[in-house]
């Protein structure tokens, strides 16, 4: 399998991350030694509050751009094995993670979170616990990963039909819980909800859609990496 990866976007913002991270850490040391003087109590409650936000938006960075493996990582790593016909790509079509294959065009969204999640098709719930509190800012939101799923397939779609207009092919949409840790419990999802283990077994059976015939394929990876390379 080929993999195209936007890295200069994917340095960027890791380096974003560590730098509003160290910021973070910056202003709660100044929060923390503003402490100790009560006469300016405010200036170490309004530090603390500012630091905590950008030491948390920095780890939400980090764990997204500059962990490793980063989610495109995990992706890319429970495809391996696929021939050449097969071509991912990670952050540099208008949706983050597509697979352009000889048996369909595919998204991919992921979701980090460890523990129990459940939805039974329309509502997601995860479990709450001591180390999601501590995670609350730098953990991406649960949301509702199905729907979002949906509309990124839409997206891409769209943005096919004003590029190509003459080609028609279905975009199925799938979600992937990345971290191990994960307990999924979900019932009549709309879209597929995988572990990284399960993806190479539905993209081989169930995952299986309309056979991309390979003119359409060459029009399509053409335009893909042009776009890349822009």
């Amino acid at each position: 399998m080929r993999v195209t990866s936007n890295t200069k976007l994917i340095k960027r913002r890791s380096k974003l991350g560590m730098i509003v991270s160290l910021a973070g850490i910056g202003v709660l040391a100044v929060g923390m030694a503003a402490s100790f003087r009560p006469q300016i109590a405010w200036v170490s409650l309004v530090a603390l509050i500012i630091g905590f936000v950008l030491a948390q938006f920095g780890s939400y960075n980090l764990r997204r751009w500059g962990r490793s493996p980063r989610p495109d990582q995990v992706l890319e790593e429970a495809m391996k094995g696929f021939d050449d016909r097969y071509h991912f790509y990670a952050w540099t079509l208008p949706v983050p993670y597509v697979l352009l294959s000889p048996q369909g065009l595919y998204t991919f969204i992921t979701r980090d979170q460890t523990g129990k999640v459940s939805s039974d098709g329309k509502t997601w719930r995860a479990k709450p616990s001591l180390s999601r509190l501590f995670l609350l800012f730098a953990q991406e939101g649960l949301g509702n990963p199905t729907e979002e799923a949906r509309l990124q397939a839409a997206k891409l779609t769209e943005w096919l039909r004003t590029k190509l207009p003459d080609l028609t092919v279905s975009v199925q949409p799938a979600v992937v819980f990345i971290d191990p840790r994960v307990e999924l419990d979900v019932t009549d999802a709309p879209v597929p909800v995988l572990e990284p283990k399960g993806i190479k077994k539905w993209l081989r059976g169930g995952g299986k859609g309309d056979a991309v015939r390979p003119a359409d394929l060459r029009t399509l990876e053409a335009l893909f990496d042009e776009i890349a390379a822009a």
